[in-house]
């Protein structure tokens, strides 16, 4: 698999269940389609993009953030061709 793929819609969270991403409320949420097969669909926040501000149809390419305890968490970052 190549990582990349595209953005096919988003939300806005603005009132998450989940005690670690409350302090980062409101936060975006990615509908992210992977290049390989439109049908697998990840959902992910988008690092160093604006609330309320995603660009649907851009491209994006994975990355993976390591937490302390080794888990590493599928990130994505629009990138441009």
């Amino acid at each position: 698999m190549s990582g990349r793929g595209t953005i096919n819609g988003y939300v806005v969270v603005h009132d998450s269940r989940l005690r670690l991403w409350v302090p980062e409320q409101p936060y975006n949420v990615a509908v992210i389609e992977l290049e390989e097969d439109p049908t697998i669909n990840f959902f992910s926040n988008l690092p160093g993009t604006p609330v309320d501000k995603v660009p649907v149809g851009a491209s994006v390419q994975v990355e993976f953030l390591e937490t302390d305890g080794g888990q590493k968490i599928p990130e994505w970052r629009i990138v441009t061709d």
